[in-house]
């Protein structure tokens, strides 16, 4: 989830219920290992849907189904504590994405399909 989804919640949410956004970031910064037990709580608090199937879902009923959707996937977002193989960060991820980028910039692009895969195979042994 992403900050510009949290605005839009912001400017559309009734106000007695702004106080979720700030748990919400809260929980996304600091992943703990209840999240999805707070998450079920807070869910719990919100109203369920008022609106009819066919009709646009309310921002009220679009933030309990966010909270849900949440405390259902926790386990997924927070699986790098468990598996020694996730990394914590993508920071090497971001810094090949930087050198292939930065290459690109340099010689306006591959020209080949074999100087793409040369690329690649140069990043790759970079890292390795």
């Amino acid at each position: 989830m992403d900050r510009k989804a949290l605005k839009v919640f912001e400017q559309e949410l009734p106000p007695e219920w702004l106080y979720v956004i700030p748990k919400l970031q809260e929980l996304i910064h600091d992943l703990p290992t209840n999240g999805s037990k707070v998450l079920y709580q807070l869910w719990k608090q919100i109203p369920g849907r008022t609106t009819p199937p066919e009709e646009k879902r309310t921002p009220l009923e679009k933030l309990r189904d966010l909270v849900l959707r949440l405390s259902r996937d926790w386990e997924r977002y927070i699986e790098f504590y468990h598996d020694p193989g996730i990394p914590w960060t993508n920071n090497r991820t971001e810094q090949i994405i930087g050198r292939l980028k930065s290459r690109a910039k340099r010689v306006r692009g591959y020209k080949s399909s074999e100087g793409l895969l040369a690329g690649c195979l140069v990043a790759c042994q970079f890292w390795s």
